[in-house]
């Protein structure tokens, strides 16, 4: 391979690409391997695949240090011409691919785990039917009324309600009837999102269907109940107790008809994650992912700067992206303070300015021939990577100019700005102004880097 392939073999895809196959392959079936028949605890299933990611943090840096190691010793020393200046761009995207599949390692398995609960559970169905069993859970389960103060408990036990240490009246109504005694006033909750609910007032008919609904359904959640009779579920309910004192927290609820409630709880909690992608099942957003991508990006952008450049220079070039925006920033800054009695509209118009001149103060380092070429190369790499986030800069203080409603100080009702995009639009534009514009600069700066090293007459 090295004689046919020499490029191949320089940038190691006969070496690294197997390699991270092979490890994505073993993280994914880790995934599928797991068994979700019964369903485990889920806090267990979480933390098993978190603690996957978290071992596959030190893997994953060895690899991208070994992979920037060898395309440093190869490339820097020129023991070929023809990479990266013959293939500049695609060495690039194979950087980018490549450093994008080993940072993601981490994040197999989540996805596997996501692919093989979505396959195991029934999602949509359950999302249909997530509100009617919330409704009928009520008359199922229901927490004592939790009073910290043991008199406050015994006086809220007698009337109803009592009077805190700001003479504020507190009354729990959680499930009682009305003044008629025709209606249910119930506490509505559902399983681990019983804190945060409210109050709703139901007919008893109503009552009895959502009790009748409950069990039929809650069934295929681990949700079998001890009692079946819709009438007398809710006279036993109207007689449990409502409130308990800090001291007794180990008490049973108020009323508990599930058979289990640890299951049916546990059941509802994996259906709801994975409907919402939340926990550790963030990894199938693909918001997640665009923005992700954006660390492969930063690595694969300054490893192709690496590999193009003499290494001394991308050094002075390191030092320019650090310490331009330093003593530019120092300027700005005293800009700000002598126009500091302006009006707050016009800030982003002198935002708009000085990001404008830093630019063009670097542009014209990097490209005046007055500037011996090291000089000019070593600006030449800092503009490489500011142009992306100079161009993202300017599309924020644009925004900031055409928001006239920050001006306006009844805000809302007297904004009539225009919008060329909607907020989801001009943030999608935003993220790829950074992501295609970095790309584009690459290109061009690559045509830029041949030029200047191979190039006998540039001195």
């Amino acid at each position: 391979m090295l004689e046919k392939y020499p490029n191949l073999w320089v940038l190691g895809v006969p070496i690294y690409v197997p390699i991270l196959v092979l490890l994505h392959v073993i993280i994914i079936s880790i995934g599928f391997i797991y068994p979700l028949n019964p369903l485990p605890d889920f806090f267990r299933y979480k933390d098993f695949f978190e603690n996957i990611s978290i071992t596959m943090i030190l893997p994953t840096i060895l690899l991208v240090v070994i992979f920037v190691i060898r395309q440093v010793k190869f490339n820097s020393k020129r023991v070929h011409l023809s990479l990266p200046y013959r293939y500049q761009f695609l060495v690039f995207l194979y950087f980018f691919g490549l450093l994008f599949g080993i940072t993601s390692l981490p994040l197999s398995g989540n996805l596997a785990a996501y692919v093989k609960t979505n396959l195991t559970l029934d999602k949509d169905r359950f999302d249909k039917e997530h509100d009617v069993m919330a409704d009928g859970f009520t008359h199922f389960f229901l927490e004592k009324s939790y009073i910290d103060d043991p008199e406050d408990c015994r006086i809220a036990e007698k009337q109803g309600y009592y009077f805190d240490d700001y003479n504020d009246r507190i009354g729990y109504t959680r499930y009682e009837l009305n003044e008629t005694k025709d209606s249910l006033i119930v506490y509505r909750h559902f399983v681990d999102y019983r804190y945060g609910s409210d109050l709703d007032t139901i007919s008893l008919p109503q009552a009895y269907k959502e009790i009748e609904t409950f069990i039929s359904i809650a069934q295929r959640y681990e949700g079998g109940v001890t009692e079946t009779d819709p009438v007398r579920i809710v006279e036993q309910n109207l007689k449990s107790d409502r409130f308990y004192t800090k001291g007794e927290k180990r008490v049973r609820p108020a009323f508990d008809y599930l058979e289990s409630y640890q299951r049916f709880d546990n059941n509802i909690n994996f259906h709801n994650k994975l409907l919402y992608k939340n926990s550790f099942f963030f990894a199938a957003e693909w918001e997640f992912w665009r923005a992700y991508a954006f660390l492969a990006l930063a690595l694969s952008i300054l490893l192709i700067i690496l590999c193009s450049v003499n290494i001394a220079e991308f050094g002075w070039g390191m030092l320019v992206v650090a310490l331009h925006p330093t003593v530019f920033g120092i300027v700005a800054a005293l800009t700000v303070f002598i126009f500091r009695d302006v009006n707050g509209d016009q800030g982003p118009w002198i935002g708009i300015i000085l990001l404008s001149i830093f630019t063009l103060n670097a542009l014209f380092f990097a490209f005046n021939k007055r500037f011996k070429p090291a000089l000019r190369r070593a600006f030449a790499i800092a503009c490489h990577i500011y142009l992306p986030l100079v161009a993202g800069g300017f599309m924020m203080l644009v925004e900031e100019v055409l928001d006239c409603c920050y001006v306006d100080s009844t805000y809302i009702e007297n904004c009539d700005c225009f919008y060329p995009f909607t907020q989801t639009q001009y943030e999608l534009t935003l993220m790829g102004t950074f992501f295609f514009g970095s790309i584009l600069v690459t290109y061009l700066f690559g045509r830029y880097y041949k030029r200047q090293y191979t190039d006998p007459q540039i001195k």
